[in-house]
């Protein structure tokens, strides 16, 4: 039950937060969207989400250290997270913007990284 509950847990924590800084990263660099004009008094709020962010990947990787099927599920629930949120919108406001492909593209990245260390189990042999 333990166990259950910490892999669960690490499980979240490095998918939620994998996907919120991805986003968060694309939105702020401006490179595929106007960048956001941030108020003096906003920039500490974005500062500690950010530090939120960070501390929950560092704690989903330390509570237990994932398997590689963890990891994998990880990396494709959060591209799950990046394909589904920017296409959804687009289709709700039937807008396709750079900032939806570039967070799709994001997700995509992600994907890749998962089916990638899911080949990589399959060739040494490892199920669970």
């Amino acid at each position: 039950m333990q166990t259950a509950f910490r892999s669960a847990a690490s499980f979240f924590l490095v998918t939620f937060s994998t996907a919120f800084l991805f986003i968060l990263g694309a939105r702020l660099t401006g490179w595929f969207t106007r960048a956001p004009i941030i108020p003096a008094e906003d920039t500490q709020t974005l500062g500690l989400a950010i530090m939120v962010a960070v501390v929950c990947l560092a704690v989903g990787a330390g509570i237990r250290r994932m398997t590689a099927s963890e990891l994998q599920s990880a990396l494709l629930g959060a591209s799950a997270i990046l394909l589904s949120t920017p296409l959804a919108q687009a289709v709700l406001t039937n807008e396709w913007r750079i900032s939806t492909a570039a967070v799709s593209g994001m997700g995509l990245l992600t994907l890749a990284l998962g089916v990638l260390v899911a080949f990589s189990r399959r060739r040494s042999g490892i199920e669970d």
